[in-house]
Parts: C-alpha cells; structure tokens; sequence
C-alpha cells in the first residue's frame, strides 16, 4: 500500500471514530442508569455497549492519527512529531482504559460489587483515577497538539483541525452549563464531527496544497 493510499485508508478510520464518538456519548451514554451506584452502572447493559463502541472508537483514533501526521507536508518539523507521539500515545492509552472498564471493572461490578461500592466510596484519588487522568490528559494534549501542527500544514483542512481543538474545549463547559448527558452529547458531537470532517479530507485523493 502507497502512503497516500494509507492515509486515505486512516481518513476513513477517522470518520468511524468521530461517527462512534458522537454515538457513544449522544446515542448510549443517556441510557445508562441513572441514580445508581457505579458498580450498578458497570454492571449494567448499557455501560457494556458504551464501552464497547468507545474501545472501538480509540482504535480508529489510534490509526487515525498515524494518517493525520502522514498527511502532513513534507516539512513536518519537530513539533508536528512531538505533536503526534502524544496523539498515538493518548489514543493508546485511552483503548488501555476503555478495555479495562470493559473486561474488568464490568467483571468486577458483576462479582464483587459490595467491594467496588466500598472502594468506590473511599475518600482521596485512587490509582487507577490517576491512570486515567494520565491516560485523557495525555490524549486531549496530543489531539489538541496534531491539530495545531495540521493547521499550519496545508495537507488538510484547516476548519476540521479548528473543529477539534474547539470541541475538546466546548466539551467541558457545556458539561457545566447544561444538565447531564445533554453537556457533554453536544460537546462530543461537535468534537466528533470534527473528526469526521478531518477524516473526509483525508480521504481526497489530491491531499497536498489543500486548505
């Protein structure tokens, strides 16, 4: 496989994982019970389809972003490739999360609940909350980062990259200012769709020279 067609091949990537992360926190997240334990939650249908869909989703934004730096001009420089370990480091951290939830923290909430209620109810930050604040931190900087290199590149387009970065911000503050899940749907949506648009610019066959 030729590069372009690689890169085309992670555009189409991208736009599954923006498609799949506007459906996780807009379609399956509002579904899950409300007013319950954590370990209720877990054990739950709707937490296993979540999390399904979102492991799924940081796969194609793992491969994604190999296409997004690969789509870079020429001239990538230092930054655009600091900016993309982040992104592929993030992005593989954040599968490492979602495939913990998934297979155990749901195998635990079904065997133990009583213990992940107990643990759950512990003052102080846990280990694994530090895991994934390292894990979402790592991903949010690095995505935010890529898309800054990708503007000043003239391979894709530029609006999807702002698209992005304006998402992971919007994210937070509508979580703040509208009830949940309805927050972070919409922050989601947005950043989503930019993952989308990047995709499809990815997806063009004359990737050099575009705006």
């Amino acid at each position: 496989m030729t590069e372009s067609g690689f890169v085309r091949s992670a555009g189409r990537a991208l736009v599954a994982g923006g498609m799949m992360t506007i459906i996780v926190n807009a379609v399956i997240t509002p579904f899950l019970p409300g007013h319950v334990s954590f370990a209720e939650t877990a054990a739950s249908t709707p937490f296993l389809w979540r999390q399904s869909a979102a492991a799924l989703a940081a796969v194609l934004l793992l491969f994604g972003s190999v296409g997004v730096y690969l789509a870079h001009d020429r001239k990538r420089g230092p930054f655009a490739a600091i900016a993309f370990a982040l992104a592929f480091v993030g992005s593989a951290l954040l599968l490492a999360t979602e495939w913990t939830q998934l297979f155990d923290i749901r195998d635990f909430a079904m065997r133990a609940p009583d213990v992940m209620e107990k643990l759950d109810a512990a003052k102080g930050v846990s280990w694994p909350d530090v895991g994934a604040i390292i894990a979402f931190g790592t991903f949010v900087a690095g995505w935010i980062a890529l898309c800054a290199s990708t503007i000043r590149s003239t391979a894709l387009a530029r609006g999807a990259a702002v698209t992005v970065i304006v998402g992971f911000f919007a994210t937070p503050l509508l979580q703040s200012a509208l009830p949940s899940p309805w927050g972070p749907a919409l922050g989601n949506t947005l950043l989503g769709s930019g993952w989308i648009w990047l995709g499809l610019s990815m997806t063009s066959s004359t990737l050099r020279g575009k705006g």
